[in-house]
């Protein structure tokens, strides 16, 4: 499964509110309905955390073709408006109130989604529904007018942007803020726990699948005399049943699935000499030899990347310590803060937690970096103190930063709204 940015920050909230849920919760309720309750919301928590331990994540959404994570613009050509979507692979976590007027998501599961994945701006696209009360099938068609780059209103992930972007030219940060090279926050601790889980799983995915039986693979069986035979799975359309079996014959689907140590008990019935004769395939797969598999370039060099990244997140995990922060009301690295901003005549309000640096897979409607020109900006500031900052166009903002929160257990950086009514009960 592949989600792009907003799914990630969608099912990540979505854990946090339950686990807030989970933490709150009151007596008002019967103890039997409480518990129900509980393991309700603790069994979703489970749910979602294992698709983002599961998944792929979208680093960088392609402004070339209408790809995963991509804003594009069509007009369909029985219509006169024009439409704006982002696509997803799929559906989950992108909730209605993600959906506004400006922007919606498809996924490629969809009708829409599958006939415009890979189209380039100018390309038209097509696709047919079947409507209820028609005998014959209705053809959509449209075209790709725009396909967009991703501004500084849309949601990706920090470590994707290039590094001339992440990090400011100057790196101003007021002698008396804490900001160690060294140190990360407790949420990023646990972002790098739950990449670690991700790469584990990818790993233990394409290992399976290179000591999973396929063609080309020599399987060794043992039998109940430990007699051991040996047979290749090939691509001919004339193989000899005694040491080989043919790739796309039922037999070979059947064995697809097996693995070392399972057992195997099948008779494949052949033609010789125009006489019908039987085959036996009895016994325990001891071994799957893949050596002769003609294996895909890009798999090997994905586990070789997946390693790599594996060592350098548990050398980050033991070479990084969690920030300790101190009681007061100064935006420091670890600050949970919200932050207005006054942006094309528009208040912007997000709430944000301050970091060194991304290591992970923050998000930048979660996370602000300490050395971008944005987080120079606020560092050592108190409630309510207003900014200034350059942007890379040389352009000046101004905003305005309060509620700030130093306590490290609070759950990631929420909504400002969100965060107001929770404190105030």
């Amino acid at each position: 499964m592949i989600l792009i940015p907003e799914q990630v920050k969608a099912l990540r909230d979505k854990i946090n509110d339950l686990e807030t849920e989970i933490e709150n919760a009151t007596t008002y309720f019967d103890e039997v309905t409480s518990k129900n309750d509980r393991r309700s919301k603790e069994e979703q928590i489970k749910y979602l955390s294992r698709i983002l331990e599961e998944s792929e994540f979208v680093k960088k959404a392609d402004d070339t073709i209408i790809d995963y994570g991509t804003k594009f613009k069509i007009k369909f050509d029985d219509e006169n408006v024009e439409e704006m979507y982002t696509l997803a692979e799929n559906e989950i976590g992108l909730m209605s109130n993600l959906v506004n007027r400006n922007n919606g998501y498809v996924s490629s599961d969809c009708l829409l989604g599958s006939s415009v994945k890979g189209k380039k701006e100018g390309d038209r696209f097509q696709y047919s529904v079947k409507v209820r009360g028609m005998k014959d099938t209705l053809t959509i068609t449209g075209k790709i007018l725009k396909i967009y780059r991703k501004t500084k209103n849309d949601i990706d992930f920090i470590i994707s942007r290039p590094m001339s972007e992440r990090f400011a030219t100057r790196k101003i940060v007021k002698e008396n803020a804490n900001c160690k090279e060294k140190e990360i926050t407790l949420s990023q601790y646990n972002l790098l726990k739950e990449e670690k889980k991700r790469l584990v799983n990818a790993l233990l995915k394409l290992e399976k699948y290179e000591k999973r039986i396929m063609t080309g693979s020599v399987i060794k069986l043992i039998d109940g005399e430990d007699t051991i035979k040996e047979f290749r799975i090939v691509d001919e359309d004339v193989v000899d049943p005694k040491t080989e079996i043919k790739a796309n014959s039922k037999l070979a689907s059947r064995l697809y699935t097996k693995n070392i140590g399972d057992r195997i008990e099948e008779i494949y019935t052949y033609i010789e000499d125009g006489k019908t004769k039987k085959a036996r395939y009895f016994g325990t797969i001891i071994e799957i030899d893949n050596s002769n598999v003609t294996k895909i370039s890009s798999a090997d060099y994905n586990i070789y990347s997946i390693r790599t990244r594996l060592d350098k997140l548990n050398r980050l995990l033991n070479k990084f310590r969690i920030i300790t922060l101190e009681s007061n009301d100064v935006v420091n690295v670890g600050s949970k803060v919200s932050i207005m901003t006054f942006e094309d005549e528009e208040i912007q309000n997000i709430r944000v937690e301050v970091i060194n640096k991304a290591l992970s897979s923050e998000d930048t409607h979660s996370y602000i970096e300490v050395t971008s020109a944005i987080g120079a900006a606020i560092i050592g500031l108190k409630d309510n103190e207003r900014f200034e900052y350059y942007d890379k166009n040389g352009l000046l903002h101004e905003g305005v930063v309060y509620d700030i929160n130093n306590n490290m257990n609070e759950t990631l950086a929420k909504d400002p709204l969100t965060y107001q009514k929770r404190r105030r009960g």
